[in-house]
């Protein structure tokens, strides 16, 4: 009897440790799978253009996405009612507006997802375009410029370093007048026949662009500001695209070319101090220094600040607080004004 129960209890204890013997064990997260991080490490996917950086594949004038191999190109377009409206206006990714001479503005625009065959009327440069050319560093088309003592724009570039090209109405035969503006209405480029030679920047250079950004703020649907009678501006909020509009005098800034409306995703009103040249027409500005800014993006507006320490310093733009501001990625326009110019939004 003893030795029945004698195999009994090794023949349990065999069953018992060969079944035990086919059960994974488990491990600290209860299952029998491999052993899981509780905080795993992942690589995270970033689109950085933020001044100085730039990740490969991104566009530092919009922060988008961008597979070509071109890079951006500079025009210096006119903008009084008789170059309205202007052609390729559309195509451009970033535009500043600056006063020139008198109260009246220039367009400085950038191009680089599009390269359109016809931009214009280009017309001169002046010494905020100088420093300006000086930050960005890409290939600059023009008309010629201004060459008084203290204005020549040929004696400031080299003072400034750059050293980018520039294709000059003056000495260029890329140039081209229509029949339908008289002159110096009517000169054009044809940016596509230089989309594969623009100029490599010896820098990098953005502003600073986050794609996953929610811009918060007051509200900001309409925006208004006038730098004389005959240039009065508004910019539209359109939720359904999440862009805005631009219009001048109560009508649609559009592309002679294709028609379409002038629209972009941001809206910087950059304030900077205006000098006028004593017996000259000229208006000179204070790009290398600092002064309020105000933001726009989403149909909201932050207030904020803006600083470029010296003339091999970017441009950098601040909140309220002092921080580096993001902007949503997408096409910009930078409105350069004086100090006390008014700016209405609601």
């Amino acid at each position: 009897m003893k030795k029945l129960a004698l195999w009994i209890l090794i023949i349990t204890f065999l069953i018992f440790t060969g079944c035990s013997a086919d059960v994974e064990p488990e491990n600290e997260n209860g299952n029998g799978n491999e052993p899981v991080d509780p905080d795993p490490i992942i690589d995270p996917v970033e689109n950085i253009a933020k001044y100085d950086e730039l990740d490969e594949g991104i566009s530092p004038l919009t922060g988008e996405s961008y597979d070509g191999e071109s890079y951006p190109m500079m025009v210096q377009m006119e903008n009084t009612p008789a170059a309205r409206p202007q052609s390729g206006i559309s195509g451009a990714d970033l535009i500043y507006e600056i006063e020139v001479e008198s109260k009246i503005t220039r367009l400085t625009a950038f191009f680089h997802s599009e390269f359109p065959d016809k931009v214009g009327p280009v017309r001169s440069a002046r010494k905020q375009q100088i420093h300006l050319w000086s930050e960005w560093n890409f290939l600059f088309a023009f008309y010629g410029g201004s060459t008084p003592a203290g204005q020549n724009i040929y004696e400031i570039r080299e003072e400034l370093g750059v050293t980018a090209p520039m294709l000059d109405g003056m000495s260029s035969n890329a140039f081209f007048r229509t029949s339908d503006r008289k002159a110096p209405h009517n000169a054009y480029l044809k940016l596509s026949d230089f989309a594969d030679d623009t100029h490599k920047p010896d820098r990098t250079r953005t502003i600073y662009f986050d794609q996953e950004l929610v811009f918060e703020g007051e509200t900001a649907q309409k925006i208004s500001l006038a730098y004389q009678s005959i240039n009065k501006i508004t910019y539209d909020y359109d939720a359904e695209s999440g862009l805005y509009k631009r219009s001048i005098n109560g009508d649609p800034m559009v592309d002679k070319e294709n028609g379409e409306q002038v629209t972009v995703k941001n809206i910087i009103v950059q304030r900077a101090k205006h000098i006028k040249v004593e017996g000259m027409v000229y208006t000179n500005i204070d790009l290398i220094g600092s002064g309020e800014s105000l933001y726009f993006a989403d149909g909201k507006m932050k207030k904020g600040t803006w600083e470029r320490k010296d003339k091999d310093s970017l441009t950098v733009y601040y909140d309220e607080s002092g921080e580096e501001i993001p902007l949503p990625a997408g096409k910009t326009f930078i409105q350069i004004v004086r100090t006390d110019l008014p700016v209405d939004y609601e």
